[in-house]
């Protein structure tokens, strides 16, 4: 029997695409010194990730709510953030420690690390976060104090400023490498984002987001007008 050959490789293509694992990137705009972006980080991106590791890629942009000139006589950037010098210094640290670490989850538990420190501005935090992540202190200091630094930070100032409309709130949670900001997603990560996740991914669902249906049923057992949303 003759096999249009077209058709075979339609369906091997549709039979690849269905087994697929789609992956949401996931872009977090935040500064050093926000309760907020704490919050975020520590209690909901986090303890999330592990559920949606196979399903997501997680991008940090330490900057929030700063200004950033050039001067071309001086060469020099200047800075100017929401809570002061220190929290600069701050963003600045983790933009070196950044840029040192290939490793998606190994930047997660370095930012994680920091921003769970009383201060994520203070050297004795940072350093200790650096050990952790077997970064190169020393290097992430020199690079913080250095032109190298203030390019790091410019360029994530250059990405929040691209957004649209402009930032308005830290943090900030943009999806699928959009520029702009959709607030009805963001304002619902910032205190559910695992909901936001199962919503996002339109096929093979983690088991995370097939339980979450069998609470909701449960629910709408009990109140009719429960809405619910069920995942394959």
């Amino acid at each position: 029997m003759l096999v249009n050959r077209n058709m075979v490789r339609l369906l091997c293509l549709m039979i690849c695409f269905a087994g697929a694992i789609e992956s949401i990137h996931v872009a977090v705009y935040y500064e050093a010194l926000c309760s907020d972006s704490v919050y975020f980080i520590t209690r909901q991106l986090y303890p999330n990730y592990q559920l949606f590791k196979d399903h997501m890629t997680v991008e940090f942009i330490p900057y929030g709510k700063a200004i950033h000139t050039f001067d071309n006589t001086t060469g020099k950037y200047t800075f100017s953030c929401q809570h002061g010098k220190e929290e600069c210094k701050g963003n600045k640290f983790q933009a070196c420690g950044l840029a040192q670490i290939a490793n998606e989850e190994e930047r997660l538990d370095f930012v994680t690390c920091v921003m769970s420190a009383s201060n994520p501005a203070n050297i004795f935090y940072l350093e200790n976060c650096a050990k952790k992540s077997t970064l190169d202190f020393s290097a992430m200091t020199k690079c913080a104090i250095s032109s190298e630094g203030d390019k790091l930070l410019a360029s994530y100032g250059d990405k929040t400023w691209n957004l649209e409309p402009n930032l308005s709130y830290v943090p900030t949670v943009v999806f699928n490498n959009s520029v702009e900001i959709n607030f009805s997603d963001m304002n619902k990560s910032l205190v559910d984002f695992k909901s936001v996740m199962c919503s996002k991914i339109e096929q093979n669902h983690p088991d995370v987001c097939k339980s979450r249906c069998f609470m909701s049923r449960i629910k709408q057992f009990f109140l009719n007008n429960f809405e619910i949303t069920c995942y394959q």
